[in-house]
């Protein structure tokens, strides 16, 4: 900024200030002419006559001793002016007292206070229009009535009070026009001071002028009562100045405690400081942990900013002011470095006074009020220290509302946290444990409850099968239909992977209420389920159990729950059954049974058993299927249907396939190494997959090392796979894969699944199995067996091979050969049996 836009800046005054000048100008014209018509040429009314000079010195030293007392941003003085006041009506001719006047305030308010012009002026023209009535009220009532005279001590009364009334009622209207409109209440306080103070001065001034008047050697006498009231007056003001002090910093720690946010409080903080410290610009800088600024302001005039950005530069400067051991200071020109000196001009800041805000760990700002208003042109010892109380107070609070905004934010966490230990992150739900304790508060009133135990079917094959994202949606939808299935006082919850619970507390029959709850929600998932972009149908097991079967014992309700649920899965899904006391030993035996499964395959106990399959013209022996057997130390043979299920539930079919791959490659090396004929094509070897198995990642992996590792040639492994297996199987890429390999691969059950032809087409297919229930009616009727043959007559033209599953009569086997299907496998061609040594190549 140059030197020529701060000039006009500084020339630029607001309509105020306008207001303010045109006011002083009108008031000195009246002064004028008030002296030319009242005053001017007025006689003393006692002796000694006292001359202009005189009547100055008295001012001025009067206007030395002068207490002032603040009203607002603005200030008014009180002092022992009343004695030359009446001393210069009595004992000065008129033009001698209103030019002793103002020459003796304007020695004092021009070069020892410093006063702005504008307020010099004022303070002159108010004076002397003052004066001029005080003279003019005495010459009315006292006439040219001597100083010893009644009538001249009323009229010197009246005078006095009334000079007095008309500064209040100058000052008023100055405040009016440059700070708006002061309250009645505060007038009226103007007015009572005024009129005590001017009440006890004119008093003294009084008895002083007829001592003088009689003996004017007695003037000494009368400086001790003076000197006194004088005394009184500044102990009575310092007092009052101290209680308001105190009330400030009340006021200020309570705008600070009652605001909610750190801007508001600030602001009300700052706008009560101007007040305060009768300032025109009071500005708090916080520093941010990052370092960042950030500055409030009020002043000067109307600018108010709020937590805005501010220059580092010049709050590193500020900052640097304060420390510890000097934690406030008057700032005075030239401020700092150039570029402050700059900041400070533009802001038209003339002096000031900062100090800093203490922090626990480090200052986080500091507090600035600049430019006094008023009488007093600069900040006393008395405002630094009352400065330093408010930012200790004040960097007290804002610490306070920064920890309890940290408490706040801890309190938010901690219910969070609450939240998350009792609810379900996916759905929402409440989870196990929060289930488990309602479930326990309800039992312990004393009452009836029903408890539903909701597994998903198949979820693991939808999760498997079209991504765990999917899975997840289709768990939120399975919560929120669940949800319109049920009262609000019921509770929904949870539990893990794909189980769910609901209590339905409160009830008169719990089993009652229970079934009509299942067949809801049943009912309800007749529809397919919206899971992401998916539209999948979803079926559920649902167990019921009641309270008044668990002895009220909240754990026992929950697991016969879990009993019957498995039963419903047992008897096919899709379905709800209700608790019976015997169900529990047959879970228990199911649950004993997968415990056992798991260690078996851990510890390798588990058989391969091969049944052969056969060509049907010859009746040699060209391939074997692998099936696995569990032969149990008590149990003896357990059957596949028991424990193959549970191992896909468990997830333990993965290692239990890989066990039979493994076993399976490293018996066709076996018999290979044992076969003598060296041209005998080498036996083929078929191996179940499932579901789960193909979507192991390592399953490629897995397949190549077993073949390795047994060393055969990978298109001796025929890899078998049903219809049913491969609607939910990952991708057909997974098929592409292993046919690269060499290995072949075998689309068992055929005509039971979907038996779509897109498939027999897109897949690398080797060989076609017939469904055992196609092999049963073949000699039953004619459409049984022009169905098989069409499936024998379909393979042929796709080039694939056929293999009848299931052949148990000769009559079979003959309608079979007639045919010409190639291959077949079943009892009455060879039961699956452990493997021999050297296996016989021909079974008829």
């Amino acid at each position: 900024m140059d030197e020529s836009t701060t000039l006009v800046r500084r020339l630029s005054l607001s309509p105020r200030e306008l207001l303010v000048w045109a006011y002083v100008l009108a008031l000195s014209v009246a002064a004028a002419f008030a002296w030319l018509l009242v005053s001017h040429d007025a006689v003393p009314h006692g002796e000694p006559h006292l001359s202009w000079w005189a009547v100055a010195l008295g001012f001025a030293a009067a206007e030395l001793c002068v207490v002032h007392v603040r009203f607002r941003r603005s200030a008014h003085s009180f002092s022992l002016a009343d004695l030359p006041f009446v001393f210069g009506l009595v004992f000065a001719t008129g033009d001698d007292f209103i030019l002793g006047a103002i020459i003796g305030h304007a020695i004092v308010l021009g070069l020892v206070r410093r006063l702005e012009v504008v307020k010099l002026l004022f303070n002159l023209a108010q004076l002397a229009l003052a004066a001029t009535l005080a003279a003019g009220v005495l010459n009315l009532i006292a006439g040219d009535g001597d100083a010893m005279a009644p009538a001249t001590w009323i009229g010197l009364y009246a005078a006095t009070l009334a000079s007095g009334g008309l500064t209040i009622v100058l000052l008023g209207l100055a405040m009016a026009f440059a700070e708006g409109r002061p309250s009645s209440s505060m007038l009226a306080q103007m007015f009572a001071t005024d009129a005590l103070v001017t009440l006890i001065n004119a008093s003294i001034a009084i008895a002083a002028a007829l001592v003088v008047a009689t003996d004017p050697r007695a003037v000494p006498v009368l400086l001790i009562p003076a000197l006194t009231v004088f005394a009184v007056y500044r102990a009575y003001i310092s007092e009052r100045q101290r209680h308001e002090r105190l009330e400030f910093l009340y006021d200020a720690n309570r705008t600070l405690s009652r605001s909610p946010e750190v801007a508001e409080a600030l602001e009300a903080l700052l706008a009560r400081s101007l007040e305060a410290f009768n300032a025109d610009v009071a500005e708090v800088m916080l520093h941010t942990a990052d370092g960042d600024p950030l500055r409030t302001t009020h002043g000067p005039g109307d600018l108010r900013t709020s937590m805005e950005p501010a220059d580092r530069a010049i709050a590193e400067e500020l900052a640097g002011f304060v420390d510890a051991d000097h934690p406030v200071v008057s700032l005075t020109p030239p401020f700092g470095s150039p570029h402050l000196r700059a900041h400070m001009q533009a802001r038209g800041i003339r002096h000031a006074m900062i100090a800093m805000l203490p922090g626990e760990e480090r200052v986080i700002g500091t507090i600035l009020l600049a430019n006094r208003v008023g009488l007093e042109r600069s900040f006393g010892t008395d405002d630094l220290r009352l400065l330093e109380a408010l930012a200790n107070n004040a960097a007290v609070a804002l610490q306070y509302d920064r920890l309890e905004q940290a408490v706040n934010k801890l309190q938010s966490l901690q219910d969070q946290l609450h939240h998350q230990a009792y609810h379900d992150p996916l759905t929402d739900l409440p989870n196990r444990t929060l289930f488990m304790e309602r479930v326990r508060t309800e039992l312990a009133d004393d009452g009836a409850a029903a408890v539903l135990f909701v597994d998903v079917d198949d979820f693991k094959t939808i999760n498997d099968s079209l991504g765990h994202h999917v899975g997840d949606a289709l768990l939120v939808s399975v919560a929120e239909r669940m949800r319109g299935c049920v009262r609000p006082e019921d509770t929904i919850a949870r539990l893990g992977g794909d189980e769910f619970a609901v209590m339905i507390p409160g009830v008169g029959d719990p089993l009652v209420d229970g079934r009509a709850v299942a067949r809801r929600i049943l009912k309800a998932f007749e529809l397919p389920v919206e899971a992401g972009t998916e539209l999948v149908s979803v079926h559920l097991s649902v167990g019921l159990a009641s309270s008044l079967q668990s002895g009220g014992d909240g754990d026992e309700l929950i697991r016969n729950a879990d009993v019957a649920m498995y039963q419903a899965k047992a008897k096919g899904k899709a379905r709800f059954e209700l608790f019976e006391p015997q169900m529990a030993a047959a879970i228990l035996r199911r649950h004993d049974l997968k415990e056992e499964l798991a260690k078996a395959i851990e510890r390798e106990q588990m058989i391969v058993q091969y049944q052969p399959i056969v060509a049907l013209d010859s009746g040699r022996i060209v391939a074997a299927e692998a099936l696995v057997r569990w032969e149990h130390p008590s149990r003896g043979l357990v059957p596949p249907g028991d424990f193959v299920p549970l191992a896909e539930e468990t997830g333990l079919i993965v290692p239990l396939g890989r066990f039979v791959l493994r076993e399976a490659c490293q018996q066709a090396r076996r018999w290979q190494d044992a076969e003598t004929d060296s041209t005998v094509e080498p036996l083929r070897m078929h191996v179940n997959l499932s579901v789960a198995e193909l979507r192991d990642p390592d399953l490629v992996k897995n397949v190549l090392k077993s073949v390795e590792d047994a060393g055969i040639d990978p298109q001796q492994l025929v890899i078998e796979i049903t219809e049913s297996q491969l609607l939910a199987a990952a991708s057909v890429e997974r098929f592409h894969e292993l046919r690269a390999l060499g290995v072949k691969i075998a689309l068992d059950d055929f005509g039971t699944g979907y038996s779509s032809l897109s498939y027999l087409h897109s897949l690398p297919l080797d060989t076609l199995k017939i469904a055992k229930p196609f092999i049963d009616g073949l000699t039953c009727g004619r459409r049984e067996s022009s169905f098989v043959g069409m499936i024998v007559d379909l393979a042929k033209t796709l080039e694939l091979e056929v293999i009848s599953e299931g052949i148990e009569t000769a009559a079979q086997l003959a309608a079979l050969r007639e045919m010409n299907a190639g291959l077949g496998q079943g009892f009455f061609l060879g039961r699956p049996s452990a493997a021999a040594p050297r296996l016989a190549r021909t079974t008829y």
